[in-house]
């Protein structure tokens, strides 16, 4: 993984010069080229989920912060996931809700365009029933600078990092955390935040596996490219670079290293898929929890 800082003193270091104008310069080609990629395919790298806790007699929940369009809405009930089906005309939505039905068996799901909330039909009828929901993040600006105040302390194989004299604060959920001053072998490793309780506790995505105490630490903005593509946008800012400087030579070949690189990013994820080494095939059609005596409202 590589952050956006070190990303963009790269470029400066790479087109020699590290003037307050270029280092702008340098941030908006690299956010360019990061919205650009992203929107250039579907990419499975660029998904999240987010599980949430039904609340009885609730139809609708808000999305994710950093959902930009939800892909499916998984439920997991009696021991069984149910995988109702999206119905996405918000008139076919409010006709199968003219009768108002409970049951924690879940059977459709709607995005709403006004409200921007997401609903299950049946509405659940109990607290607590897990819901899982899939979806593409947004595409956002890189401009943070790391993060360094302080040290932090955490517990064996927990996700819990305590810090003190820091000043964390909710705007760092998303971002990254280096340990960067131990021994062990997480010297290196970068661990997604997920929360950040309050100046002084956050929450990461995977368990620390050793305990750490008074260690220093970086927090930043990543790259949202897997691991050996991070270059690309650097790529791409230096081929703008040399175009503007008229160095043609540097600027065609960062050009072509850019463009490879899209190739080699788009050939990697055509065989991958989130949290598969592969790409699983067709599913059959075949709802092994319908009643085929039911009636079905057709989205």
């Amino acid at each position: 993984m590589k952050s956006f800082a070190q990303t963009n003193t790269d470029f400066t270091t790479l087109s020699h010069d590290a003037s307050t104008a270029n280092v702008a310069l340098g941030k908006s080609l690299i956010n360019t080229c990061i919205k650009k990629v992203l929107s250039l395919s579907d990419w499975t790298f660029n998904k999240d989920s987010k599980t949430y806790a039904s609340v009885a007699l609730q139809q609708d929940y808000d999305p994710s912060y950093n959902a930009a369009k939800l892909e499916y809405v998984n439920v997991y009930y009696g021991g069984v996931w149910y995988v109702p089906r999206e119905v996405r005309n918000g008139t076919s939505w409010r006709l199968l809700n003219n009768v108002v039905v409970y049951s924690d068996v879940p059977q459709y799901w709607h995005i709403s365009n006004r409200t921007k909330k997401w609903g299950l039909f049946p509405i659940p009828t109990s607290t607590g029933t897990v819901m899982k929901v899939g979806f593409t993040k947004k595409i956002r600006d890189l401009s943070v600078a790391d993060y360094t105040t302080g040290t932090i302390t955490a517990t064996l194989d927990s996700t819990a990092i305590v810090g003190t004299t820091t000043v964390w604060n909710k705007r760092m959920i998303g971002r990254y955390i280096q340990i960067t001053s131990t021994d062990t072998i997480l010297g290196d490793y970068w661990f997604e935040i997920v929360d950040v309780t309050d100046a002084t506790h956050l929450t990461v995505r995977e368990k620390i596996p050793v305990a750490i105490t008074g260690a220093s630490y970086t927090i930043a903005e990543m790259i949202p490219f897997p691991d050996g593509f991070e270059d690309i946008p650097l790529w791409y800012a230096l081929s703008i670079y040399y175009q503007m400087r008229e160095v043609p030579v540097l600027g065609r070949e960062y050009e072509r290293m850019y463009k490879e690189g899209i190739e080699d990013l788009e050939r990697r994820d055509s065989r991958s898929a989130v949290d598969v080494l592969e790409k699983q095939g067709k599913i059959s059609g075949l709802d092994p929890n319908s009643n085929p005596w039911a009636i079905e409202i057709i989205p």
